[in-house]
């Protein structure tokens, strides 16, 4: 960590600026604020050194309401100044939420008036303009009711669409159905409520490529490398770790062949 060349917090490694601080060099990050000693990281809350590292998702609304997981970072947290949250994220073997603002980076101040996050805009009216609100107590002018369909036949009911989803035996879906590694895990981790190993979810998307598409996973050869990582990482299989470990991502794999975005069984090696 000393000398660090880059921003803690977002990345940045142009648009720094250095100012000489109690015999070292405090530096400040421009795009978002951050600020962190050279020679070795001080938390901005109370000054201290004993920091910590622990994954968080960078999200955005790539569509409407839609809250997508972009990458991971490596937060600092302090003990004394963000214990709360770096306690739960512990104790829970989960990310630091998405939306945690620690106090280890922006300092107390900044981080009280720190603006809140933009929530997307509700969707307008389906027709026509906005609607005009009226005061309380004004009755909005009468709309003539539509004239009843006599003349059009009535439609016929909609058939079920179930069978277009695509079932174990069937054809390999479209590569653009096929969700990325990133969102397979995303997808995985909001259904398991917390009670999935996050770190090893981590980890086994660094080593597929998070944007690659799940369909890495059945290519051929793929449950041999699979099984080889996993020894790699975890060799001791009766232990409590890498059983934890081992039990969610044959989880995972069940809920995405489930899915039908898998058509193989890559973790044959580790059940």
């Amino acid at each position: 960590m000393a000398g660090i060349a880059q921003c803690p917090s977002c990345g940045e490694s142009e648009d720094l600026r250095g100012e000489p601080s109690d015999g070292d060099i405090k530096i400040t990050c421009l795009r978002c604020e951050a600020q962190w000693m050279r020679g070795a990281p001080r938390c901005a809350g109370c000054g201290g050194t004993d920091i910590v590292e622990r994954p968080q998702a960078m999200t955005r609304h790539s569509r409407g309401t839609q809250l997508s997981i972009i990458g991971w970072r490596e937060l600092l947290l302090c003990r004394v100044c963000d214990a709360e949250a770096l306690e739960t994220s512990i104790a829970e073997n989960l990310p630091v939420p998405s939306d945690y603002v620690a106090v280890c980076l922006l300092g107390r101040e900044d981080r009280t008036a720190a603006p809140p996050r933009p929530r997307p805009m509700a969707a307008g009216p389906a027709r026509g303009g906005g609607a005009e609100e009226k005061p309380c107590g004004e009755r909005a002018p009468d709309r003539p009711e539509p004239a009843p369909a006599t003349t059009a036949p009535a439609p016929a009911p909609a058939k079920p669409r179930t069978a277009t989803r695509p079932r174990p035996g069937r054809a390999k879906p479209a590569p653009s159905q096929v969700p990325t590694v990133r969102q397979a895990v995303a997808a995985f981790l909001a259904e398991s409520s917390g009670t999935a190993d996050a770190t090893a979810m981590l980890l086994l998307g660094t080593h597929l490529g998070s944007y690659n598409r799940l369909t890495v996973l059945d290519e051929a050869g793929a449950a041999d490398r699979l099984t080889e990582w996993c020894d790699g990482h975890w060799p001791d299989r009766g232990g409590d770790t890498a059983g934890r470990a081992l039990d969610t991502i044959r989880r995972a794999i069940d809920f995405w062949g489930a899915r039908g975005w898998l058509t193989t069984d890559p973790a044959a090696g580790i059940r």
